[in-house]
C-alpha cells in the first residue's frame, strides 16, 4: 500500500497552510524515495515477525496436542 499527500504542489500548499517554508520538487522526490525505503524495510521486518509468531503459536498448539495424546495413550501421569 502506498500512501502519500499527493503531488509536490499539494505538499507545498499543505506546507504553506502550516506556515512552513516550501520545498523544491526535486528535494521532495529525494525525501519520498528515502522514506519509501524505510517504510519497506520496517514493513518487511514486521511481516517477518508476524509470520514467525504465527508459526510458533501453531507449533505450540500441535506440540501440546501431541503431548496430551501420547500421555493419554500410554496412561502416563504428569
Amino acid at each position: 500500500m502506498k500512501v502519500s499527500l499527493g503531488r509536490p504542489v499539494k505538499v507545498n500548499n499543505f506546507l504553506t497552510t502550516l506556515n512552513i517554508t516550501l520545498i523544491a520538487n526535486r528535494n521532495l522526490k529525494k525525501m519520498e524515495a528515502r522514506a519509501w525505503e524505510a517504510i519497506k524495510k520496517i514493513s518487511t521486518a514486521s511481516s517477518n515477525k508476524a509470520v514467525i509468531d504465527a508459526y510458533e503459536k501453531e507449533w505450540s498448539k500441535c506440540k501440546n496436542y501431541l503431548l496430551y495424546n501420547v500421555i493419554d495413550y500410554y496412561g502416563a501421569k504428569c
